[in-house]
């Protein structure tokens, strides 16, 4: 659990929060629901692409809005712990990962009411730190009214070879860099300002974006500074644009802190 979440980061009325990108979804979804569990709220988590299996067991859900009295049984009268679950579609028998649900699903859950918060993990990395998205991601559902774009700090500094980032070569086409070229602070910046990159398909306002940088615990003040001078190079760019106005954190979900890069 992240004990010194950020008002940005956790906002009262961001009842569904979409997060993409690489190097942390999963652990940032699981410690934002314990943080919202903490509260008092319902939570379901959830995913539009896959997720890996869960300690807790997964409730499975058609979609349909005939069943979802079924579920608020699930939440109010069953034996999960805490008013929470992992809903998703099904399970993939040969690799045993969660099957997500239709972006429309999860739309339609977003408007029953059953759940106080619904967090959806709404991109692929395949283990990776950073990525930029294929022509049919991210999965984000009209509904989110939050999206985080995550990038892990062990990218930072690093080649773009297929070590550390999913697709590479997309990386590197988006952000007009050599294949092999370091993920620097340019390449950071357009990966978060290009309409094509870590936010594509991100809802229009009243939608939020926040970007966090997870995995710092190892990370030195020149990842910092690097965060920093991506995050100005961003509002040089676009000085009245909504990327201009989205925050940035970085911190550790694993030793559970957070810290404004603005503020740092």
């Amino acid at each position: 659990m992240i004990l010194n979440t950020p008002d940005e980061l956790y906002l009262p009325d961001a009842t569904v929060v979409a997060l993409v990108g690489a190097g942390g979804k999963t652990s940032l979804m699981t410690a934002m629901a314990a943080h919202a569990l903490r509260r008092g709220e319902t939570v379901i988590r959830t995913t539009t692409t896959k997720l890996a299996a869960t300690t807790t067991e997964p409730v499975f859900w058609d979609g349909r809005n005939l069943s979802l009295p079924r579920l608020q049984a699930h939440l109010r009268h069953g034996n999960l712990q805490n008013r929470s679950m992992t809903l998703v579609r099904d399970r993939d028998t040969a690799t045993g990962k969660l099957l997500g649900l239709a972006p429309e699903a999860v739309d339609l859950l977003a408007g029953s009411g059953l759940a106080d918060r619904i967090f959806v993990e709404a991109d692929g990395a395949r283990g990776k730190v950073i990525k930029a998205p294929a022509n049919h991601e991210p999965v984000i559902p009209h509904s989110t009214n939050l999206v985080i774009g995550i990038v892990g700090a062990d990218a930072l500094g690093v080649p773009m070879v297929n070590e550390h980032v999913f697709r590479p070569e997309r990386l590197a086409a988006l952000c007009d860099a050599l294949p092999i070229a370091a993920v620097d602070a340019c390449v950071l910046a357009r990966l978060v300002g290009h309409p094509q990159g870590l936010f594509k398909n991100a809802p229009a306002s009243p939608c939020r974006r926040l970007v966090f940088v997870n995995k710092m615990e190892k990370a030195g003040e020149a990842a910092w500074d690097l965060l920093r001078h991506a995050r100005k190079l961003v509002k040089a760019a676009q000085p009245n644009g909504q990327r201009c106005a989205t925050p940035w954190f970085a911190g550790s979900v694993h030793e559970g802190w957070v810290r404004s890069v603005d503020g740092n």
